[in-house]
């Protein structure tokens, strides 16, 4: 009986997550565009420099941005960085070719970020920061907004 009773838990919190609306949010200045649940986080408006928007949720933020790269910038480095910063939290990273990627877990919170490096050599960062008590309501919700980033 408590199988099905969680069962029926995790469904009505993945069904919350796919029934989601999603919009997009698309950035003029650097040419990207995301998904995202609208139910879930509410735009708090665009950056006055138009680089990007901060988006909050319960027990949530989740920030899309752009920005130039400065002299000896590289992708490779600012994963390196990123890595330096977040040191053993880190449960997932990937760096291919012109993006990467990381996530983990810290103080109760889930993270992830990629970064991908556009056309015109500037960087592209998504990413979002959730409670773990929240976690089978932004774990789908997050997937869904990965495939949308461009």
């Amino acid at each position: 009986m408590k199988v099905a009773a969680s069962f029926f838990v995790v469904l009505f919190f993945v069904s919350l997550a796919f029934g989601q609306t999603y919009k997009t949010y698309s950035n003029a200045r650097f040419g990207y565009s995301i998904s995202y649940p609208s139910s879930l986080l509410k735009p708090q408006g665009e950056a006055a420099n138009g680089d990007g928007q901060v988006f909050r949720g319960k027990g949530a933020e989740m920030r899309v941005f752009g920005s130039n790269m400065l002299l000896n910038e590289t992708l490779s480095g600012e994963y390196r960085a990123l890595l330096r910063e977040k040191g053993s939290s880190v449960t997932y990273k990937v760096l291919k070719g012109s993006f990467f990627v990381i996530s983990g877990k810290s103080g109760g919170r889930i993270y992830y970020q990629k970064t991908f490096e556009n056309a015109d050599g500037a960087f592209i960062t998504f990413m979002i920061e959730y409670d773990e008590s929240r976690r089978a309501t932004y774990d789908a919700a997050v997937t869904k907004m990965v495939r949308s980033f461009k």
